[in-house]
């Protein structure tokens, strides 16, 4: 007979849920360096992979303006201004130039630089917003491969477990089936908190590395008040 664990973390979005855990992995793109790589070939590339997350981001801002209001679509009117930032797009132009690199490479440089920039700061709110250039820099990868959006859908109503969730990821679940959410990482500061708290979906984050992937289909339960996850 299994035991019965109980995990406290941080509730960002009150109320309970039970059923079973789907446990997400987020799939992300390969990138290869791939020296000798021509940088007007690669500007091209990243400059139509722009467009098509822009599209994207466009997109989910009006479907958050209908649904929740512009305070909720500002998350990503946001992320496709970071898009076209000057310092994060000349970065990954430098690096194109400077190592002959692929596309992938120099945006995925890039990314992880900008968002250690953010994780050092000391003000709360700030050090989250490193969590939104990696969103981004997700998406324009994801791109770039001509993968899509992704998903973290469940099969089935389910508590989603993971690692970290980003705003695009929770934004295009399909949220009747998604009892509850919980992960191992963020804050009530991050933008995914905050759309959980608009949508009412009880939500649990800072679990740690107690929450692990081999509890994919066990019953659980999630009380977004205390803060707490109980699997059986």
């Amino acid at each position: 007979m299994r035991s019965v664990i109980l995990i406290q973390g941080k509730g960002i979005s009150g109320g309970r849920a039970q059923g079973r855990l789907h446990c997400f992995h987020r799939v992300g793109a390969v990138t290869v360096k791939s020296s000798g790589s021509d940088p007007a070939i690669e500007k091209a590339r990243l400059a139509q992979a722009q467009t098509r997350a822009r599209e994207q981001l466009e997109a989910l801002a009006e479907r958050c303006r209908r649904e929740l209001g512009e305070e909720a679509a500002l998350v990503f009117s946001t992320h496709a201004m970071l898009l076209e930032d000057e310092d994060y797009v000349r970065h990954v132009e430098e690096l194109l130039h400077g190592e002959k690199c692929s596309a992938e490479y120099a945006v995925q440089q890039t990314g992880r630089a900008f968002a250690a920039l953010f994780e050092v700061m000391d003000d709360p709110y700030m050090r989250e917003r490193g969590a939104d250039v990696l969103d981004v820099t997700w998406r324009l990868l994801r791109s770039l491969a001509g993968a899509g959006t992704g998903g973290a859908a469940p099969a089935g109503p389910a508590i989603l477990a993971a690692n970290s969730l980003n705003p695009s990821e929770f934004i295009e679940l399909d949220r009747e089936q998604v009892l509850g959410i919980v992960t191992r990482q963020g804050s009530r500061n991050s933008h995914t908190a905050i759309l959980a708290r608009m949508l009412g979906i009880p939500t649990v984050c800072g679990l740690g590395n107690t929450l692990q992937p081999e509890y994919h289909g066990r019953f659980a339960e999630l009380d977004g008040d205390a803060g707490t996850l109980v699997i059986y």
